[in-house]
């Protein structure tokens, strides 16, 4: 691996190990390779003038779960989180790591989420570059959406997974190995032979029985893997946090699976109910199980981890589930905080059981209310007034239960007068809940692809600018790096019907001013995408 740490020197990860003996360990041959990249091309430098973008470091939930069934099957895999070496090791090379790498057949990329669109195709031309043999994989949400698209203009891609992708990675993995791989009986499978461009059916979806099998917590395969871990700690502005930060002691958390799927269609979400439906064939939610989910956590508790982040809402899963798992966490004296987004407001037995069950010092919840617009709220999916929001800041109050609250400036309907509603509504909680467990958060909406803004924009007074996957990729290459405009909603993707109609820089601007007094519970707009 390129670095400038020595063998006895502290590993850079944190854990206060040697390096040979933590993330500097000799690893067998790999027959795979992986590599989450950033939404930043590989040789991307940041302009003179400008700051560095987000990076978006987090690696898809489900990623680690796939490359464990390779691991199951004898594959070797080693992979690197590109946006997390670089900080680590500034002299970091991604040339240099794949070539150490000859022998590979295989390089998995994920393209989850849009804004890794360019950073993904970056990657997946490095990887060409110094092994033109090496077999190019792209996966997840983005990938499926566009896959023949990807094929047709990127020669670096060889293969895109549509959908759930652990059968078929197994498949191609098996059939690559082999040298002379039959194809077309890969379920889910897009690839190219010769200037054709092949789409096998679809004939791979997890069920709850698959999802239980497996093993979404085990992050041993990446390097430098426990300085990861510092990086899924999601709320790391929690009293607690705070202080311990201030002494120099990183918390460590990951994500896991709790479902796949969705059952809402929210205007916004790219990853809603209909979009399930259409790139992986799922209506609805696939649970895990509580004995599952509990058990992981168990195993994550018992390694270290202090927070665990619940990919889907557990108080959307029904009372029979969330009664189960908060039970299960206590009899097994499970210690450990719990992120959990709420999709909607939640039962206040649901808040009593989270309260009694989790590690508090950890554990934040997270409401969204996106406007104080009651009419645009329903718009975009959430289902509550002012007064029941209230209501059940009484009872997380009740238990001093740490609270992110998301709104979201640019969405259909929000204009100046009703971002209005939003300050006034964001000030109501701000005098409501204590500053020390509150973050008020807001932030400009990009467009998802396949969306129900997306797909039906007439139905949001709303034209799109985006619908092919060189949009997206545009947009990413073109946002790496942050500027003022990202907050007056430059670059998004969608405008109103009639742009006239509303001023997002003075929108933003409102927002901005309503912190006056407030500003370590209430952020301001970012300048980033």
């Amino acid at each position: 691996m390129a670095t400038s740490v020595g063998r006895n020197d502290p590993c850079p990860c944190g854990s206060g190990r040697k390096y040979k003996h933590c993330c500097g360990r000799p690893r067998p041959p790999a027959d795979v390779l992986y590599v989450h990249p950033a939404k930043q091309g590989v040789d991307a430098v940041v302009p003179p003038g400008r700051s560095p973008g987000r990076a978006y470091n987090l690696i898809p939930v489900g990623l680690p779960a796939l490359v464990n069934e390779l691991r199951k099957d004898g594959v070797e895999v080693a992979g690197v989180s590109y946006p997390l070496e670089r900080p680590l090791n500034p002299n970091f090379d991604l040339r240099a790591w794949v070539r150490q790498h000859r022998m590979a057949k295989m390089v998995l990329i994920d393209l989850h989420w849009y804004e890794h669109a360019y950073g993904a195709i970056s990657v997946a031309e490095v990887c060409k570059e110094v092994l033109p043999e090496i077999g190019v994989v792209i996966g997840g949400l983005t990938a499926s959406g566009f896959a023949r698209e990807i094929l047709t203009h990127f020669d670096a891609v060889d293969f895109v997974i549509r959908g759930d992708a652990e059968l078929p990675l197994r498949q191609l993995a098996q059939a690559l190995r082999r040298g002379a791989p039959d194809l077309a009986t890969v379920p889910n499978l897009s690839y190219r032979i010769g200037t054709q461009i092949l789409e096998n059916p679809r004939g791979y979806c997890a069920t709850t029985a698959d999802l239980d099998g497996l093993d979404f917590a085990d992050l041993s395969f990446l390097e430098h893997y426990e300085a990861y871990l510092v990086h899924e700690y999601i709320v790391v502005d929690l009293p607690a946090s705070r202080q311990a930060l201030a002494q120099n002691r990183p918390f460590r958390g990951r994500w896991i699976t709790t479902a796949r799927g969705c059952k809402y269609e929210c205007a916004y979400c790219g990853g809603c109910r209909s979009a399930h439906q259409t790139l992986a064939g799922r209506d609805g939610i696939i649970p895990r199980s509580p004995e599952a989910v509990v058990g992981e956590i168990h195993r994550l508790a018992e390694r270290g981890v202090d927070q665990v982040s619940l990919s889907y809402d557990i108080a959307e899963m029904g009372g029979d589930y969330w009664r189960s798992f908060f039970l299960l966490l206590r009899e097994r004296n499970v210690q450990i905080g719990i992120y959990n987004e709420l999709f909607q407001l939640p039962d206040p037995a649901f808040i009593k059981q989270f309260a009694r069950s989790v590690n508090m010092t950890h554990s934040c919840l997270t409401l969204s209310p996106l406007s104080g617009s009651e009419r645009v709220r329903r718009l975009n999916g959430k289902r509550y007034s002012d007064a029941e929001l209230i209501n059940v800041l009484d009872h997380l109050n009740l238990y001093n239960i740490p609270i992110f609250v998301y709104f979201s400036l640019n969405l259909p309907g929000e204009d100046e007068t009703t971002v209005q509603a939003s300050v006034d509504l964001a000030g109501q909680i701000a005098n409501h809940y204590p500053s020390s467990l509150l973050k008020i958060i807001n932030s400009c909406h990009t467009l998802d692809p396949l969306s129900p803004m997306q797909q039906h924009p007439e139905k949001f007074g709303i034209r799109t600018e985006w619908s092919t996957f060189m949009d997206f990729y545009t947009y990413c290459r073109e946002t790496q790096f942050a500027g003022p405009e990202a907050r007056s909603g430059a670059r998004r993707g969608f405008e109103f019907v009639n742009p006239e109609a509303r001023s997002v820089t003075a929108m933003a601007d409102a927002w901005d001013a309503g912190r006056g007094g407030r500003e370590t519970s209430w952020w301001p707009i970012p300048p980033s995408w």
